[in-house]
C-alpha cells in the first residue's frame, strides 16, 4: 500500500491516465484473492489480462502485433505520472529504439523498459538508460524491506514540487513548495482528504479578509502572515490529490472557486480597512473599480484559453505563473510598514492593465497564427 493505495492499482491509473488501453499481468501463481485486492478497482476489468508466466502470452499472442507499442516493468516500482509521461515522449520519438532505465534504489531492483510488444516479452534489456531519472529519486523499488515503503513515499512526495514547477510563480518555487509537499506527504499518511484541506484553507482565507477589513496595525500584520500561510497550505490540496490519486474534475473546481473567492474576500477586505482608517469614499469607487477588473481578468483569460488552441497547456502554465500569489510576500512588507493602502491602490488599477495586456497579446498571437496559415495556403 502506496499512500492508502496498492502499488499495483496506482501503475495501473497511472497508465490509463497516459492513454494506455491493454495490461498483462504475471501473476507468478498467486492466490486469486491477493491479486484481487492488489487490482483494487481495476479487478474483473476486460482491459487487464492475468498469465502466470509471460512465455505463455508470448506463445498464444492473444491477437496483438508483436511490433505493439509496450511498456514494461519489472519489480515493484514507485514512480510519478511525469516521469510516465516523459517515457512515453522519448519513445514516440524513436519507436524503433529499445529504451530502459534501473530504478534508483541501491539495489537497482526493478526496471522500466519501453519497446515493441514482442521484444519486451523476451529477456530483459542489460542497457541503462536515462530518459525517466533526471530528477534523481524515482523510480523506486521496494525491494522486502520495512523502510523500503517509507522511503518510497518520501521520494514521491518530493516529486511533486518538481512537477509544479512549470505552473509556480518565484517565490512558491522556492519557498512555498519547498513547505507544502512536506505537508501534503505528512497528512498523505494520515488519509486526509484533499477538498477537506480546499475548505479548511479557505476559511483560513475567509479569516485573513476579515482582519484586513479591521483598523488596527497588529491585525493587519497577523492577516498578511495568516494569508502567507495560507497560500502555502493552497497547493497542498493539489500534491495530496496526486498522491493519493484521488483527482476530479469536482476537486479542481473547488479548488479554482475557492482560490477565486479568497482572493476577492481579501481585496475587499483590503479596501473596507483602508476606508475604516481613512473615511476617504473614493475606497468605494475604487471598490467597484476592483471587482470590474476581475471581471474583465475573467474575460482576457477565458478568450487567451480558447484562441490557444495545441498550445493551451502551455498557455495555462503561463498564466497560472503570471497571476500566482507571490503579492502575499509584498503584503507582509506593506503591513509591516503600515502602507497596506499602497497595494488597494496598485491592485484596483493593476487587474485593468492585467487584463488589457493579456488581450492585447491574445490579439497579437491570432494574428501571427492566421498569418502562418495564409503562409502555408
Amino acid at each position: 500500500m502506496i499512500f492508502g493505495r496498492p502499488l499495483l492499482e496506482r501503475l495501473l491509473l497511472l497508465c490509463t491516465r497516459e492513454g494506455v488501453r491493454r495490461f498483462i499481468i504475471e501473476t507468478h501463481d498467486a492466490p486469486p484473492n491477493e491479486i484481487v485486492r492488489a487490482l483494487g478497482s481495476f479487478a474483473g476489468k476486460p482491459e487487464i489480462t492475468l498469465v502466470d508466466d509471460f512465455r505463455h502470452f508470448a506463445a498464444d499472442g492473444d491477437g496483438l502485433a508483436a511490433a505493439t507499442p509496450a511498456i514494461a516493468f519489472r519489480g515493484n516500482l514507485v514512480l510519478a505520472r511525469s516521469q510516465l509521461r516523459r517515457a512515453i515522449e522519448a519513445y514516440a520519438e524513436a519507436p524503433s529504439q529499445r529504451m530502459h532505465v534501473d530504478s534508483t534504489d541501491a539495489d537497482r531492483g526493478g526496471a522500466i523498459e519501453l519497446g515493441p510488444l514482442a521484444t519486451l516479452l523476451s529477456d530483459p534489456a542489460t542497457g541503462v538508460g536515462s530518459i525517466l531519472t533526471e530528477r534523481g529519486f524515482l523510480p523506486f523499488a521496494l525491494n522486502g524491506r520495512p523502510q523500503d515503503r517509507q522511503e518510497a513515499e518520501l521520494r514521491l512526495a518530493r516529486s511533486v514540487r518538481a512537477e509544479s514547477v512549470y505552473t509556480d510563480a518565484p517565490l512558491a518555487q522556492m519557498i512555498d513548495r519547498r513547505l507544502s509537499w512536506r505537508i501534503s506527504y505528512r497528512l498523505a499518511r494520515l488519509g486526509v482528504t484533499p477538498n477537506l484541506v480546499t475548505l479548511a484553507n479557505t476559511a483560513l482565507g475567509v479569516f485573513c479578509a476579515f482582519l484586513f477589513a479591521t483598523t488596527g496595525y497588529w491585525n493587519h500584520l497577523a492577516g498578511a502572515i495568516l494569508f502567507l500561510v495560507s497560500i502555502t497550505i493552497d497547493g497542498v490540496d493539489g500534491e495530496l490529490a496526486r498522491l493519493r490519486m484521488v483527482e476530479s474534475e469536482t476537486g479542481a473546481r473547488l479548488d479554482v472557486f475557492t482560490d477565486n473567492l479568497v482572493h476577492v474576500a481579501i481585496f475587499i477586505g483590503l479596501l473596507v480597512g483602508c476606508y475604516r482608517v481613512s473615511h476617504d469614499r473614493a475606497y468605494f469607487w475604487l471598490l467597484g473599480l476592483l471587482l470590474s477588473g476581475f471581471g474583465a481578468c475573467a474575460i482576457s483569460v477565458n478568450r487567451a484559453l480558447e484562441s490557444a488552441g495545441d498550445e493551451t497547456e502551455r498557455w495555462i502554465q503561463r498564466i497560472e505563473q503570471a497571476t500566482g500569489r507571490d503579492f502575499a510576500y509584498l503584503l507582509v512588507v506593506l503591513a509591516i510598514i503600515g502602507k497596506l493602502l499602497w497595494f488597494a491602490w496598485s491592485t484596483a488599477f493593476g487587474v485593468w492593465i492585467f487584463a488589457g495586456a493579456l488581450w492585447l497579446l491574445t490579439n497579437r498571437r491570432s494574428s501571427r497564427y492566421h498569418a502562418g496559415v495564409r503562409m502555408a495556403g
